[in-house]
């Protein structure tokens, strides 16, 4: 397979002679998918490039010295983005799996820059200059058969870095790739070193994995998160992500509702879900086991998870944003609201203008829930088909999704009964009353129940 250099990269080699293309845009370039970032190298150092480049259209950003890498940018096409990195020996703290090496050491020899690397497919250069190929490691016969193997003795290579374990899995499952056994059982002996990387990395790693199906989209990569997921298990990483998913292994649930155990059940629901929930999907039985351990049933299973979502996605844990955890956090408190369909019109209405912002995701993770729960893609939500219904009738019949939607605001209460504290309280009222009833939609309507509100007798 020919590989495609880019027209910047053969100017910035005339600036750089025997710079070299290395990593995922040599790999995918010989394993015929398509091309993205791309990371060249080459003997310099960053003092060395900065001097190359002076008076030339390419600048640098996001130095770092002490690594020699560099964000290599043009100033004729803002599209045009390389990383570089200086060819180097890394020393890492023996068995910490750090993720940052604690000594760098610079050299002119490439195979030692080759050799440090983690995987052989990720191992091969391409010269810019004379469009040869480089493969210490023997790289491309792993790509030409779609093997995943360390570039040099695996227990020392994960030893080094345990995000490397991650890092792993999601390839495997990225590019539909076996995992050499030797590679795979070296993971699996040095997975407790996921304890020493930052809850960010974890995070941004285990977020790829659970797109990895929409990386490279093909037959050989469907479901590719729920393969993630299953080998994040047998390597045992799961328990240093989210340790609670892995008590679920083995629990069973009520056989006229479910047809796998809890740990699996949940797997199914990612299976089942679009990317933007799947998070949610995965943790939203997370509380079953705790539910189960404190109360004797899984009835309070959702209350539970959002309590384990908090922690597992905290500031202790994966370190997601405020935002992104109340997001998931709500979505576990709903996924079981009217499960049984009987809930009122009233409550309904209110139920989804509360939850207006995120109603398709609730709609998505109930009808992903159903159809895990039996196994069947063709199984049908009742509730969830009650909500989405609900919600487009809402909308024909101009209902007020939030306060802001009424045709009265904290202006009106001023001179009424209620006190200045209370007009929150008030509108609230109004609102429900407006969701509830067609005819409490006007201004005079609306008007004429405040005239009847009296905080604490309504």
């Amino acid at each position: 397979m020919k590989i495609s250099v880019p027209k910047k990269l053969k100017i910035l080699s005339y600036y750089l002679p025997e710079l070299y293309i290395v990593g995922g845009y040599v790999r995918n370039s010989l394993a015929g998918l398509p091309v993205s970032d791309i990371d060249i190298a080459a003997e310099y150092t960053v003092s060395e490039v900065s001097s190359a480049l002076a008076n030339t259209e390419f600048y640098l950003v996001n130095v770092n010295r002490r690594l020699g890498t560099v964000k290599i940018l043009s100033r004729e096409d803002k599209d045009f983005s390389a990383e570089y990195t200086t060819f180097r020996v890394d020393n890492y703290p023996e068995g910490s799996g750090v993720h940052t090496p604690s000594d760098v050491v610079f050299t002119r020899d490439i195979k030692k820059d080759a050799f440090r690397r983690d995987f052989t497919v990720n191992a091969v250069y391409f010269c810019i200059g004379t469009a040869e190929l480089i493969d210490f490691a023997e790289g491309i016969g792993d790509i030409e058969r779609k093997i995943l193997r360390a570039v040099r003795e695996p227990q020392k290579v994960f030893s080094e870095d345990g995000l490397r374990i991650l890092r792993l899995v999601r390839f495997a499952a990225e590019l539909g790739y076996e995992i050499d056994k030797d590679t795979f059982l070296a993971a699996k002996s040095t997975v407790k070193l996921l304890k020493d990387i930052s809850g960010e990395r974890v995070r941004d790693e285990f977020m790829k994995i659970l797109s990895a199906d929409l990386k490279y989209p093909s037959e050989n990569t469907k479901d590719a998160e729920v393969r993630a997921l299953l080998l994040l298990d047998e390597l045992g990483a799961l328990e240093y992500i989210i340790p609670d998913i892995v008590k679920g292994k083995g629990m069973a649930q009520r056989p006229d509702f479910h047809v796998f155990d809890v740990f699996n059940h949940v797997i199914e629901t990612v299976r089942y879900s679009s990317p933007e929930i799947r998070l949610a999907a995965l943790l939203h039985d997370v509380g079953k086991p705790a539910s189960v351990e404190k109360f004797g049933n899984m009835h309070m299973h959702p209350q539970m998870g959002q309590e384990i979502a908090k922690t597992v996605m905290g500031k202790e844990g994966l370190r997601f944003s405020n935002k992104e955890i109340l997001r998931v956090v709500r979505l576990i408190g709903a996924h079981m609201y009217d499960a049984d369909g009987l809930a009122s019109e009233k409550k309904l209405k209110l139920f989804i203008a509360d939850n207006r912002d995120i109603i398709f995701d609730i709609i998505s993770l109930k009808r992903a829930d159903a159809k895990a729960a039996q196994g069947d893609e063709n199984i049908r939500s009742i509730s969830a088909d009650r909500i989405e219904k609900t919600y487009y009738k809402m909308i024909e019949d101009n209902t007020p999704m939030s306060i802001a939607d009424l045709k009265v605001d904290g202006n009106d209460l001023i001179g009424t009964k209620i006190p200045a504290d209370k007009r929150s309280w008030a509108l609230r009222k109004i609102f429900e009353r407006a969701v509830a009833r067609e005819d409490a939609r006007t201004r005079e309507a609306q008007l004429q129940y405040i005239r009847g509100l009296n905080y604490g007798n309504d």
